[in-house]
């Protein structure tokens, strides 16, 4: 019998992250591509420091009400960028393993590379959408305490729907060459079809990464009795370890619902019942 309900989503998405893992445990280093990431934007950070970019932000904080925009965009979309690249070049390695390939960080990199003016093009729809939403926020400021509230509210409200709508637009751009407005209406279509397991995994996810950080501050905490500068290494190594593998899974997560979406049957998926981890419906053209 086919799962139904919001409960059922659930019981959905969490057979289907056990076939995660079993995906990441075949290429483990599909892990190094959150840290890529990771590392890349420290990076981003440290030149931007450098050219005194962040100071000249915080000089302007301290002097206006609101910082400069112009060089926020720029900050929020060299991040966006960097993201976007490598959760594209993520899941085009993933996509590749459900398959039938044997993917690792080269051609997940090469697969990304070939699809960069698209990935280019929607960081900048990222960045423009963080903006108004982070603009909305900035709104509610002044219209007091219950005002401040119900626009932030409304804002998250606004930033869910619009996570739920383009969830699959990096798989469709990786695997469909196709623009990123384009993509935004194919994703949309798309939802329709996997809403539920698309909010069950959202949660389920934001719950794992909120418990890794929290271990990784004990853990932190515990050897920083011993000695205060190994405490602090040590926790962030573990919460960058235990987040990119929780990134990792999301991202073959998001390439294995993709595929359900299309009517297809990941073949590192096959040991289960499909039928009952997931509904898939005639896909949209």
């Amino acid at each position: 019998m086919v799962n139904r309900g919001f409960f059922g989503n659930i019981s959905n998405t969490i057979d289907l992250m056990k076939s995660c893992v079993n995906v990441l445990k075949k290429d483990k280093e599909l892990i190094f591509f959150p840290i890529m990431a990771a590392i890349f934007i420290i990076i981003l950070l440290v030149i931007t420091s450098s050219m005194g970019l962040l100071e000249l932000v915080n000089q302007e904080n301290a002097t206006e009400e609101n910082p400069p925009i112009f060089l926020l965009a720029i900050l929020i979309f060299g991040a966006n960028f960097i993201i976007v690249f490598f959760n594209s070049a993520l899941i085009s390695a993933a996509l590749e393993r459900l398959r039938g390939g044997d993917p690792n960080i080269s051609s997940g990199l090469s697969h990304a590379f070939k699809h960069i003016h698209h990935i280019f093009l929607w960081s900048i729809i990222v960045t423009i959408m963080a903006l108004i939403f982070a603009a909305i926020r900035a709104s509610g400021r002044n219209r007091g305490m219950m005002g401040q509230i119900i626009t932030e509210i409304f804002a998250s409200l606004l930033q869910a729907g619009w996570a739920m709508m383009t969830f699959f637009v990096v798989p469709i751009i990786v695997s469909e060459n196709i623009s990123p407005l384009t993509a935004i209406k194919r994703s949309s279509g798309l939802f329709k079809q996997t809403w539920g397991n698309q909010v069950a995994a959202n949660f389920g996810f934001g719950i794992f990464q909120i418990l890794a950080l929290l271990i990784s501050g004990a853990i932190g905490w515990f050897f920083g009795i011993i000695n205060p500068t190994f405490g602090l290494i040590i926790g962030i190594l573990f919460a960058t370890i235990s987040v990119s593998i929780i990134y990792t899974l999301e991202g073959i997560y998001k390439a294995a619902l993709y595929e359900f979406a299309l009517g297809e049957k990941p073949l590192e998926f096959e040991s289960q019942d499909l039928r009952s981890a997931y509904r898939a419906k005639t896909a949209m053209a």
